[in-house]
């Protein structure tokens, strides 16, 4: 009576195993987000250079370009010229 009271838990106990194991196998693999390569010419250079990044970080850097050029834009006084009068 004892040997099939543990047989029939070590039974249970082995089928209840790969159950937990399989749980995090079923669930759905995280995708990477695409990335986008782009060219770009550097000054003074011949040779472009690869760039990739995620869309998310290409809007990033396309956002950040446009402030800095709009944050300059009007910023600098131009020299001014003595008359001497």
């Amino acid at each position: 009576m004892i040997s099939t009271l543990v047989f029939s838990l070590l039974l249970v106990a082995s089928d209840a195993a790969p159950r937990v194991a399989d749980a995090p196998a079923q669930e759905a693999p995280k995708s990477k987000p695409k990335k986008i390569c782009r060219t770009t010419g550097l000054t003074g250079s011949r040779i472009a250079k690869k760039q990739c990044k995620t869309q998310e970080q290409w809007d990033q850097a396309e956002s950040a370009s446009e402030l800095s050029v709009k944050g300059k834009a009007g910023t600098t006084m131009p020299p001014q010229m003595d008359t001497g009068i």
